[in-house]
């Protein structure tokens, strides 16, 4: 009889136990990024520029991480034109310590006008490998192309009110390609004369092929100087 409990109790164990690790997941958070660039552009076609950036997690509690990233932009007529950034960043782990990440990506651009609205739309490629590991065929990485399409309405003086919607698809190691989350943003962006300009936005990052997809909400502000 004693048997037949301890049988029936393991077997109840291991039931609930999935359960149980599922409702302990944490499947949301709300974020912070903030950050400045500054940008300078030479002769209409060549634009230069550097970025500093600090990201807040667990309901903008703590640092999630920091980077500084430098971009070069080439205009090639009125509305395509290429862009690649470097990027290194700073990530912190779960013991407070933190692990450095260099990525790079390649974009593709346009940006037309449609009477009182642009829309911009934006193809990226990007690598993300642990530390600067970037001849390592054998290093971890994390690869991902990006669709990003955003309208924003013209005419409106110094505010240009803007919406985006962005999706990932994620390369890894010995995995198959998925498309793992999309993002949607709606913002403002404000210049007030020489100040450079301002960009607030509210959003979301939302996980694709989970049960229980994580949620991400973002506040982001952004101040841009051109030199």
């Amino acid at each position: 009889m004693i048997c037949a409990r301890l049988v029936f109790l393991s077997v109840f164990i291991c039931t609930i136990a999935p359960v149980l690790s599922q409702e302990q997941k944490v499947v949301e958070d709300l974020r912070l990024w903030t950050g400045a660039k500054i940008q300078k552009t030479f002769s209409k076609d060549w634009t230069v520029s550097i970025q500093e950036e600090i990201r807040f997690k667990h309901n903008i509690s703590e640092i999630n991480n920091y980077f500084t990233e430098l971009g070069l932009r080439y205009r090639i007529s009125k509305n395509f034109a290429l862009q690649g950034d470097l990027r290194f960043t700073q990530d912190k782990k779960r013991d407070n310590s933190y692990e450095s990440f260099f990525r790079y990506n390649f974009d593709l651009r346009y940006k037309g006008k449609i009477d009182f609205l642009t829309v911009n739309y934006r193809l990226r490629y990007q690598k993300e490998l642990e530390d600067l590991n970037v001849f390592d065929m054998n290093a971890p990485y994390v690869k991902q192309f990006r669709n990003r399409i955003t309208f924003k309405i013209n005419n409106l003086g110094h505010f240009e009110p803007y919406v985006s919607a962005e999706i990932f698809q994620t390369f890894l190691p010995y995995v198959s390609p998925d498309f793992t989350y999309y993002r949607l943003l709606a913002g403002l962006r404000y210049e007030p004369g020489n100040f450079g300009s301002f960009k607030l936005a509210w959003g979301f990052n939302r996980e694709l092929n989970s049960q229980n997809p994580f949620m991400i909400y973002m506040f982001k502000l952004n101040y841009t100087y051109e030199l």
